[in-house]
């Protein structure tokens, strides 16, 4: 047989080597992802269960697949989509444990005074008591000295400072910062008041505590999601005060609304107003028709 003869048989029985092993390695991939598909579609009724409440809620929690599984999967997915219809007094008992989500935005204000607005207040009726008249005497000093950045104020957390001028030394000044601070918390404590601090703490306190113990897992997870969506900073100003009734009265009622109504409750809010500055947002001609 000829050189040229030899060349063409082996280039065929290459040619057709190569075609077997493309077929084999297709039937082979097709079998594979036919095994993965039959795999995929062979969950068992607790692994759909678990994959439902990893999903819909914030996972499985002791007894909730035998629940979940006595009343079945399909009832309880229909179950989450209407948290009106579920009772969640274990989760309701839980919250009302925090008095600050329980009250009126106006009540907030006064039940959870800002420190700079109080002690004005009482400096405007003469009522200072004894012990905050050192903080009453430290602000004045600071703005006769024309608000300087060492001057007594409150800082970003609502907290009375108390800097006063001529403070040469870093930590004779943060020791008095600290006597401020205690002063009117013991002034709080002793009147019933508590520190604006706590209504951010309760209302985190409060999603944590309706995440592990509410029924309405859906809505737990839609409140989380619109709130985020919805983000409203809470250490800007006035608005610690405001989240409350934020949650409560705008994102709660509008989880599972369209999401026009949401979008215009948000728009409206108090909270959400103030976030965006919208009390700033005046026209020069607002009163003028047309």
């Amino acid at each position: 047989m000829s050189s040229h003869n030899r060349f063409s048989s082996i280039a065929r029985r290459a040619v057709a080597l190569l075609s077997v092993w493309t077929l084999l390695v297709g039937a082979l991939s097709f079998g594979v992802s036919a095994q993965t598909s039959q795999k995929a579609q062979r969950l068992s009724e607790e692994q759909r269960i678990l994959h439902a409440l990893n999903r819909l809620g914030f996972g499985a929690r002791p007894g909730d697949v035998e629940k979940v599984r006595s009343m079945g999967l399909e009832r309880y997915i229909e179950q989450q989509l209407f948290p009106d219809k579920i009772t969640d007094a274990v989760a309701e008992a839980k919250v009302k444990n925090l008095p600050a989500l329980q009250l009126s935005t106006g009540e907030l204000f006064a039940k959870y005074p800002q420190p700079g607005a109080l002690l004005r207040i009482m400096e405007r009726r003469g009522q200072v008591p004894a012990e905050l008249a050192p903080i009453v005497a430290a602000r004045k000093k600071g703005q006769a000295a024309q608000n300087a950045p060492n001057a007594p104020g409150m800082d970003d957390d609502g907290d009375v400072m108390m800097k006063p001028e001529g403070m040469g030394k870093e930590d004779d000044a943060q020791q008095n910062n600290n006597g401020a601070r205690r002063a009117f918390r013991d002034y709080l404590a002793k009147n019933g008041l508590r520190a604006p601090q706590q209504l951010t703490a309760e209302l985190q306190a409060s999603r944590i505590l309706r995440a592990v113990y509410s029924e309405r897992q859906l809505q737990e997870v839609m409140v989380d999601f619109w709130t985020n969506h919805f983000n409203v900073f809470a250490g800007k100003a006035a608005d610690r005060w405001l989240l409350i009734a934020y949650d409560r009265d705008t994102i709660r009622p509008n989880t599972f609304a369209k999401f026009y109504d949401l979008l215009k409750a948000t728009a409206e809010s108090p909270a959400m107003l103030f976030f965006l500055d919208n009390f700033q947002s005046v026209s020069p001609n607002a009163n003028m028709n047309g």
